[in-house]
This record gives C-alpha cells, structure tokens and sequence, in this order.
C-alpha cells in the first residue's frame, strides 16, 4: 500500500512567506485551537457551504505553517499587508481551499472510470424495443 506524504504549499501573506503543510499533527493542533473539524470549516449548521471567517482561516494557514516562531500578530499584519496589496479575504479562502485540495481532503482528483468495450455508463433507462406495427393495439 502506497503512503501519500503531504507536499508543502507556498503562500505569501503579505510580507510572511509561508511553507504550509496539513499532516496529521497540524490538523490535530488547528482541530484543537478551533474548537471543531477543519472539515466544519466548510460547512454551516444546515450542512450547506460556507466560507470560513477570516480569522479561521488565518488560524489553519498559521497551524499548517511549517515554519515556527510566526506569532499571531504577525499573521494580522501579514493579512493586513495582504490586504493593502489589493488582495481580498475570498483570494485567501481560495488559497486555503488549494491547501486542503492539494492535502487531499475532497478526494482524489483522478476518478475512477470504469468502462467496457468503449461503453460509457448512462443514468438513462435502455430503449426497450419497439413492438412491431401488427402488434400495436389500442
């Protein structure tokens, strides 16, 4: 069986450049500082999508960094150099959504395709075949 290790990811927050990582410890430590599933970041009560607040998101970049002594001041002044930049809060969502993509969080991107002699499976129901004309009655 095959082990996927976890790439890093580079992300520049402003003047912070960070090297990200989501590997097991990094979840557990985000999961605990949170209060909740990295998961249910993604998620409302409903179960429908949402985008995270900005703080959250701060928070797993800075959980997911591989690179140590970065305190949270100097993730809300990176943000807010990000910021003045031009960059905006969805431009960060977008970010953290490629780290968990890429971590392998919404499954692997290649799907598995299962076809016979050049088939292609369909949701639709066959043809049945028509019955001739002398058979049609009303």
């Amino acid at each position: 069986m095959a082990v996927k290790k976890a790439t890093t990811t580079q992300l520049q927050l402003g003047n912070l450049s960070l090297d990200l990582k989501l590997d097991g410890r990094a979840i557990l430590n985000i999961e605990k500082r949170l209060g909740k599933s990295v998961m249910a970041l993604f998620m409302n009560a409903d179960g429908g999508m949402q985008m995270p607040p900005t703080h959250e998101i701060l928070i797993v970049l800075q959980g997911a960094n591989t690179k140590h002594g970065i305190s949270d001041a100097d993730m809300i002044d990176a943000f807010n150099e990000y910021i003045d930049q031009g960059k905006s809060p969805m431009d960060l969502f977008m970010k953290l959504t490629d780290l968990f993509e890429s971590s392998g969080f919404f499954g692997n991107k290649k799907a598995d395709s299962k076809e016979t002699d050049n088939e292609q499976m369909t949701l639709d129901a066959p043809v049945a075949d028509e019955p001739a004309d002398e058979d049609k009655s009303l």
